[in-house]
């Protein structure tokens, strides 16, 4: 074994490079890299960088061309020599590291050269309709051990529609850990002392079976994006807190590590019990341990395979801090931490840029408007000034009809990023599955109006997992259906949307969610207005003959009496069109001269009666349906 201390390591200059050696705090206190027979004969530096020399040598990865692995079996949690192994690899290959305490300088390709931030601005140009995330769900079905298992029901009815960029979770779906062949932290399973059977009893097996044949998840979907010319970004899930409910989930090193999660005190570990219960198993940020091992999965993936971004999901799961679980605004001094944390995942993806001579873009899924992100300790707009992401994604899709994106927008395209706001399975979220391409559609004309760049898609593919055969297939018709009226504006034009407003919230997404415009109460005497926002011309449509008929449907607690009056703007609407009284559902036909291009308000109120015949109007949506063409 060698001994790896500040006399034999610190200031050593790395080949080719020019720059210093400066250790990881575990080596510069004089921690142990065993080294001894495991390396021998292992050719390491090749091992570790012969796929990006491959790919820098003859471009992307090809089928053909893939990472090798260091290890063929899952490596035990506590063995300590697999990152200090991938740490002297790096060394020997002349490598520049990241590490706790210092950053060396980034690589900068020459004077002649474009800067990092104009080579990001030209692949932030390139066209990127749709980003459509994945999950890794696919994984857990028994036949996802093969590529064409794993694609063939989600990712490959893609082609051919717009989305241009697969987003990836590499810490899978559940479960905080490695889907492809880390050697910086224990894969999926490994991670968790053998497969957690609580969310499939397949997906550890999958994971594993990939990996030992060379080609692991992440290498397929890189492989098929771009052999379909997609982009391929390396999603990286912040925080996830779902082995709060499912204990099988929790990683050996979070047992281990107890010191390291948020404070939970008086908090049940219940999700539906206590508005913080999802998170009560969360890493708190403050501790350098706990940024580190987002970080180093950030320059691993990077390093090793040949993605075109990164994004980071900051509400799977937003709390970040123990102040958050006690009801607290986030301190200045936690808020600086994830700004710094920033600065280095910047750090690392732009000196790897510079390194293969191609931009590395970093995306950001934040809460649904600027406050709320900064009160868990998020400051989006220092993000943005700084130039330390370039694509603002708001929201999960939670309340998209309150979501603010033309704040948004002006913010980001004032310090030249975009915005891809987020679609999350079936925009208004409890629409019928019969009516979801109306509902995306509706949400998608309102936010392209506002000024969004692009649209970015959250759990599409959910509703497919455990499909088979025609069902299969009409499920997924069902919710990929209107992706290709999606890719822009003009693609929505006379398309049937549903416009509305959002209703109440998942408690645990509360916190970092606009909050939505009902239920509100409709009583006598004073009038109750709610704001209808409609991205459609619908006068100009109706002047051309394109509309078939708009309706407003309104549905409260209980059945309105007759003594509801209701107004569009300032029209008073007539005779309703239906009553769905085992629905407490009524709806009116309106006139399109009635509707405005945006700001449309629903004024309601009783013309007689008391605090007892109170109503509370739960939804609200306007059908507009186009004539056939």
């Amino acid at each position: 074994m060698h001994r790896l201390d500040r006399g034999r390591c610190a200031g050593k200059i790395i080949p080719d490079s020019g720059r210093p050696f400066i250790p990881p705090q575990s080596v510069r206190d004089g921690g142990i890299c065993e080294i001894g027979d495991r390396i021998k004969g292992m050719s390491s530096a090749e091992r570790f960088l012969g796929a990006t020399r491959r790919r820098e040598s003859g471009g992307r990865f090809g089928p053909t061309a893939r990472p090798t692995t260091m290890h063929k079996r899952p490596v035990p949690s506590d063995s300590k020599w697999v990152p200090r192994l991938a740490l002297l690899v790096l060394v020997m290959a002349g490598v520049a590291i990241e590490v706790d305490g210092a950053a060396a300088d980034p690589v900068v390709a020459g004077s002649a050269e474009a800067s990092p931030r104009e080579l990001r601005q030209a692949a932030l140009a390139r066209r990127r309709r749709i980003i459509f995330n994945d999950d890794t769900y696919e994984s857990s079905r028994a036949d996802a051990d093969t590529a064409d298992g794993f694609l063939r029901r989600r990712l490959q009815p893609l082609v051919g529609t717009p989305v241009d960029t697969l987003s990836f979770s590499v810490l899978g779906g559940w479960g905080d850990a490695p889907i492809y062949d880390s050697l910086v932290q224990p894969v999926f399973g490994a991670a968790h002392g053998g497969p957690p059977n609580a969310w499939s009893p397949h997906t550890a097996r999958n994971v594993k079976a990939h990996i030992d044949r060379g080609r692991d998840l992440l290498q397929v979907v890189i492989d098929f994006g771009h052999t379909h010319k997609m982009e391929v970004f390396a999603s990286i899930r912040m925080n996830d807190s779902h082995d709060s409910f499912v204990p099988r989930l929790v990683t050996l090193w979070k047992k281990s590590h107890p010191q390291l999660l948020v404070d939970r005190s008086g908090i049940p570990p219940n999700k539906d019990a206590h508005p913080l219960g999802l998170y009560v198993i969360a890493q708190d940020f403050r501790h350098p341990e706990v940024r580190r091992r987002k970080w180093e999965i950030i320059e691993e993936v990077v390093r090793r395979y040949d993605v075109d971004g990164v994004d980071l999901n900051f509400i799977r799961h937003p709390v970040f801090f123990s102040s958050t679980m006690r009801g607290m605004p986030a301190s200045a001094a936690e808020t600086e931490v994830m700004t710094n944390l920033l600065r280095r995942i910047r750090r690392i993806t732009d000196r790897r840029a510079a390194e293969r001579g191609r931009p590395l873009l970093l995306a950001a899924v934040v809460p649904d408007n600027p406050q709320l992100a900064r009160r868990i300790g998020l400051d989006v707009e220092a993000w943005l000034a700084g130039d330390l992401i370039d694509i603002v994604i708001p929201g999960l899709g939670y309340a998209p009809f309150s979501l603010p994106v033309g704040r948004w927008s002006e913010m980001a395209h004032r310090y030249g990023a975009k915005v891809y706001p987020c679609i999350n399975r079936k925009a208004p979220q409890r629409i019928a599955e019969a009516h979801v391409g109306e509902g995306v559609r509706g949400v998608a004309a309102n936010w392209y109006r506002a000024g969004a760049d692009g649209l970015f898609f959250w759990n599409l593919g959910t509703p497919l997992e455990g499909k088979e055969g025609a069902d299969l297939v009409a499920t997924r018709k069902r919710y990929y259906g209107a992706l290709p009226d999606l890719g822009d504006a003009n693609s929505l034009v006379a398309k049937n949307k549903v416009f509305g407003s959002d209703d109440p919230v998942l408690s645990y997404y509360r916190h970092v969610t606009s909050t939505p415009r009902l239920p509100r109460v409709v009583s006598g005497g004073e009038t109750t207005r709610v704001l209808l926002m409609v991205a459609d011309d619908l006068r100009e449509a109706a002047e051309k003959r394109l509309l078939e008929s708009l309706t407003l449907e309104l549905t409260f607690d209980q059945m309105p009496r007759g003594d509801l009056v209701v107004h569009l703007n300032d029209r008073q609407l007539g005779e309703r069109h239906s009553d769905r009284t085992e629905k407490r559902r009524i709806a009116f036909r309106v006139p399109a001269a009635g509707l405005r291009q945006g700001s449309n308000t629903i004024g309601l109120r009783l013309a007689t009666g008391n605090s007892k015949s109170d109503l509370a109007l739960t939804r609200l949506r306007l059908w507009v349906r186009y004539a056939a063409r």
